[in-house]
């Protein structure tokens, strides 16, 4: 018994550690790097994504000069290789200062060949020919008429450029998105789902770009530049108020970035928007002290590493896009997955089971039915004669009580009259009127029938000289 006690305690500390190991294995994540273009710097984000959902490791932003992004060719690798991240793939998210947002109107009958169309008349929506963009678009609605579209474009040099830099830190290209569509997927994991139609505003010192994002789609986009104080404020209030008229109308509005200090989201509350901050995004790794106006878009572009995403558009072209392979996380999860299926075929084997010897149970049952209310009705008969045998055992020990009255008939005088009797068990009471009432309590003794007789109360003579009298006694 002692060493079945000591082997039990010795397990303990190993079965920690396998589950330790376990949990370990199971939330090791999948890497992907986001990378956020800006005019002066490139932000490098790391992203890692497991079972309890997407966390922020490490990041750092890079600057150069204007023109000179090759500077970077060397603290990119060095980086890569610091963090762990060799041959991780990555994405870009581009500042819309350097890219375009555009919608346009196509006739209905382009939508057979609707790419080819969007190819061809592209050079009269942007001030750029397509040899010279990267290129996607969104259908926002089809009219019996026309085909109204938004345009999403990056100049192709620069950012290919930046590409190139990270491939040779063997990094892998997947996707190369607008900033604030990548920040959208961001704000998309809430806590709380998004409405339908909703705003994202990044404030920034002197400028703001406001997103509209309906759906999956990017519906509108504004965006101004060199604004102070109240004219920003203003500029703000009245793009909202411009967008907020839209069908369905907004319901939230994210808001990020380090500037519009002066701004203030009260005079917003006539359009009942829920105001969503970073600070509410369930995701680790996300601090207060980053400039999220460069982050929170790596972030998002980040999660282009994991798969394609609803919302936004991959700029890269396909023929241009690295493989996304099968990480760590996806393997693990296959595996859970597999365990999952096995456990809920363990758990209907199991159920099936019970239903079958339940079934063959209430067979049983029905076939001994029939007995089962024979012996009901047995035991209902045998009730039934129990309750007559004890009536007349009660009737058995109860006294004659016409056989007391007829001998106390033949006992009592004719002086005598009795007009009550009433009898129990054991005793009788007797109550009448009599000449002579005190000559009853022997003649009573002396019958045999009774004993212990006793008046109960006095005598009383009425006015013809009769005594009233009550007379107890035993049998």
């Amino acid at each position: 018994m002692n060493l079945n006690l000591k082997w039990k305690w010795d397990m303990r500390p190993n079965v920690s550690q396998w589950w330790d190991a376990l949990r370990a294995s199971t939330l090791t994540g999948m890497d992907g790097l986001g990378a956020y273009l800006g005019g002066e710097g490139l932000t490098l984000v790391q992203v890692r994504k497991n079972l309890s959902g997407i966390q922020v490791g490490r990041w750092s932003t890079y600057p150069f000069e204007p023109g000179k992004m090759e500077e970077l060719g060397l603290v990119l690798p060095e980086t890569v290789s610091a963090w762990g991240l060799e041959s991780c793939p990555v994405s870009l998210a581009v500042s819309p200062h350097l890219a375009f947002f555009r919608q346009a109107s196509l006739p209905r009958a382009a939508a057979e060949n609707l790419a080819q169309v969007v190819a061809y008349e592209l050079d009269r929506f942007l001030p750029l020919p397509a040899d010279n963009l990267l290129y996607g678009f969104q259908v926002l609605a089809e009219t019996e008429t026309e085909i109204r579209l938004m345009l999403m474009a990056v100049p192709r040099d620069q950012v290919e450029m930046c590409l190139r830099l990270l491939t040779e830190a063997t990094l892998r290209p997947v996707a190369v998105e607008l900033a604030p569509v990548a920040a959208a997927k961001v704000f998309a994991l809430s806590a709380r789902p998004l409405p339908p139609s909703w705003l994202l505003l990044l404030l920034l010192d002197n400028s703001f770009e406001l997103t509209h994002i309906q759906g999956a789609k990017v519906k509108a986009f504004a965006q101004a530049r060199n604004l102070q104080g109240q004219d920003l404020s203003r500029a703000i209030l009245a793009q909202v108020d411009g967008l907020a008229a839209a069908r369905p109308q907004p319901q939230a509005l994210g808001i990020y970035g380090r500037g519009g200090a002066d701004f203030k989201v009260g005079p917003l509350k006539k359009h009942e928007l829920e105001v969503i901050y970073p600070s509410h995004l369930p995701i680790p790794g996300l601090q207060p002290e980053m400039n999220l106006g460069e982050v929170l878009p790596a972030v998002g572009a980040g999660l282009s590493c994991f798969g394609p995403a609803a919302l936004g558009v991959n700029l890269l072209p396909p023929a241009a896009r690295a493989a996304i392979r099968l990480g760590r996380f996806s393997f693990t999860t296959m595996l859970l997955l597999v365990f999952l299926g096995l456990s809920c075929l363990w758990g209907a084997s199991a159920f099936i089971h019970t239903r079958v010897e339940l079934f063959r149970v209430n067979r049983q049952i029905a076939g001994l039915s029939q007995e089962a209310k024979e012996v009901e009705g047995l035991l209902k008969e045998s009730r039934a004669l129990a309750q007559q045998m004890e009536s007349l055992h009660k009737i058995a020990q109860s006294p004659d009580k016409l056989g007391i009255l007829k001998e106390l008939t033949q006992l009592i005088p004719s002086n005598t009259w009795l007009f009550n009797l009433r009898l129990s068990k054991q005793y009788v009471n007797l109550s009448g009127m009599s000449s002579a009432a005190s000559d009853l309590i022997p003649l009573l003794d002396k019958s045999g029938l009774l004993k212990k007789t006793e008046f109960a109360s006095p005598i009383v003579t009425d006015a013809n000289k009769l005594e009233h009298f009550k007379i107890k006694a035993e049998f």
